[in-house]
């Protein structure tokens, strides 16, 4: 069973390793330092007060095996950006699952309901970007040389769903329901 509670100070030492992990932070846009004083800072900063965003620990029967996160929340268009990467290796399959899970409740349960969810990810990313082409999202942009790291640049395609796109193939995933901690 697939949930996702809110992140906890208990969590913290288990995300930075994840967070700094060679296989996982070599898709992310940004790399951080193992300090346990700044991951406490950005809970304190970030995760506590909810603004800009929220955060999630995503469980699979009950353990937790990632991070999902949304952010730039735009209440007047009902927009907002998202990401996650599955930590746990063992776990990494069960990413492919979590789209469906997020789309159904961010456009049918959350209150307030969003109409857009964007995200990126690098582009040569290809497996993580045929998994998200199977859920229908539209490739909006393709940001050429946005991220520097590793003595590269590396593009950043843009995706987002729509409400309307979601609901208009969501009977294939109704099933994809999940509990999301307020």
């Amino acid at each position: 069973m697939i949930r996702f509670r809110k992140i906890s100070k208990d969590d913290l030492l288990m995300i930075l390793r994840w967070r700094t992990d060679p296989e996982i932070t070599r898709f992310m846009s940004t790399d951080i330092e193992f300090d346990i004083e700044k991951q406490n800072d950005w809970y304190k900063k970030i995760v506590c007060s909810r603004v800009p965003a929220e955060h999630w620990i995503i469980c699979n029967n009950e353990k937790p095996v990632g991070v999902l996160n949304i952010e730039k929340y735009n209440s007047m268009t009902q927009e907002a950006s998202w990401g996650y990467y599955i930590g746990d290796i063992e776990a990494r399959l069960i990413g492919a699952l979590i789209p469906a899970y997020f789309y159904n409740y961010m456009f049918f349960n959350r209150d307030p309901l969003l109409k857009k969810i964007n995200g990126h990810l690098f582009t040569k990313n290809t497996k993580v970007l045929s998994m998200h082409r199977f859920y229908g999202v539209e490739e909006v942009e393709i940001l050429k040389n946005h991220v520097y790291k590793y003595g590269e640049e590396f593009d950043l395609t843009v995706i987002e769903m729509t409400k309307e796109k979601w609901a208009s193939q969501s009977e294939k995933f109704q099933h994809y329901q999940a509990i999301f901690e307020d």
